[in-house]
C-alpha cells in the first residue's frame, strides 16, 4: 500500500513538473512575441519542443520533459480509478469529473507524444492552430460533422468557463493542505493559480469560439488553437498589452504548477 502511494506521488510530481516548464517557457515565447517582432507563431507547443532541444543537453532534458508529461497523463487517467466521490457531488457531477480527466489525461498524452516525435526528429507539420483547422476540416466533410465540430467547441467554452470559476472561486487550494502550508505560500498559491486560471480561461474561450465559428459557417479556416486566439487579441484595442497579459498568465500557471509539484495533496 505504502509503495502504490509512493508510487502515484512520483507520477503525479514528475507530471506537475513537467507542465511547469511548458507552461513557462509557452509565457515566455508570448511575451517574446510582443516585445520582439510580434511574430506570434513562436508560441506553439511545437515550438517549445524544438527550442528546448537546441540548448545545451536539450535532449536530455526534451526527454525528462516529455516523460514527465507522459506521467501527467498517466496520473489524470488514474483519478478516474482512485478519486472519490464527493458526497455533494451528483451522480452527473461524478460522470462528467471523471470524462475531464480522461480528456485532460488524453491532451497531454498527445503533448507527449508531439514532443517524442521532436525528439526523434520526425517531421511534423503541426502547429495549434494548423491542427484544430485539420480537425475541422475532416470533420465538416460528413453531414454530422457540423454538429460534431459545435459540440467541440461548446465543451471547449464550458472548460474555459471552468478555468473562471476556479479563478474566481479559488476552490483550486482545496487540493492543498493549507494547515501545513505558511501564509506567504498560500498567498503565492493564490495568486499564481488566480492569474493562470483567467489566461487559461480567455484562451479556451477563444479557441471554442473559434470552433463554434466553424461550425456556424461551415468554414474550417475559422478554426484556430493558441496562434489564432494571440492573433484576435492583437487586433483588439490594446492588443499587445492583452497579449501580455495572458503570457504572464501562463508563466503564473507554470509556476503555480511547480507549488502543485511540491505542496499538493496525493491521496
Amino acid at each position: 500500500m505504502k509503495t502504490s502511494f509512493k508510487w502515484k506521488k512520483v507520477t503525479a510530481k514528475a507530471g506537475y513538473s513537467a507542465k511547469t516548464v511548458m507552461y513557462v517557457m509557452l509565457g515566455v515565447f508570448i511575451l517574446t512575441s510582443v516585445l520582439a517582432t510580434l511574430n506570434r507563431e513562436k508560441a506553439s507547443q511545437s515550438n517549445v519542443f524544438i527550442t528546448l532541444k537546441q540548448q545545451p543537453l536539450g535532449q536530455i532534458f526534451l526527454c525528462i520533459l516529455v516523460i514527465g508529461l507522459a506521467c501527467y497523463a498517466l496520473w489524470r487517467w488514474l483519478q478516474i480509478f482512485i478519486e472519490d466521490k464527493s458526497k455533494d457531488d451528483s451522480l452527473l457531477i461524478h460522470i462528467i469529473n471523471r470524462l475531464f480527466f480522461f480528456v485532460s489525461g488524453a491532451f497531454y498524452f498527445a503533448a507527449a507524444y508531439a514532443g517524442g516525435k521532436t525528439l526523434l526528429e520526425i517531421q511534423s507539420s503541426s502547429s495549434s492552430q494548423g491542427n484544430s483547422k485539420e480537425v475541422s476540416e475532416y470533420l465538416l466533410q460528413y453531414e454530422w460533422g457540423l454538429m460534431v465540430v459545435a459540440a467541440i467547441g461548446v465543451c471547449i467554452l464550458i472548460f474555459a468557463i471552468v478555468q473562471f470559476k476556479h479563478a474566481y472561486t479559488t476552490d483550486f487550494l482545496e487540493k492543498f493542505s493549507l494547515s501545513s502550508l505558511s501564509q506567504r505560500i498560500t498567498k503565492c498559491v493564490t495568486v499564481t493559480g488566480r492569474l493562470g486560471y483567467t489566461a487559461r480561461g480567455v484562451v479556451y474561450s477563444l479557441v471554442g469560439g473559434f470552433f463554434i465559428l466553424a461550425a456556424l459557417l461551415s468554414n474550417p479556416s475559422e478554426a484556430g488553437g493558441l496562434q489564432k486566439a494571440l492573433e484576435t487579441l492583437m487586433k483588439q484595442p490594446f492588443g499587445p498589452y492583452l497579449i501580455a497579459a495572458v503570457g504572464i498568465g501562463f508563466i503564473m500557471f507554470g509556476l503555480y504548477c511547480a507549488l502543485e509539484a511540491k505542496y499538493r495533496k496525493v491521496e
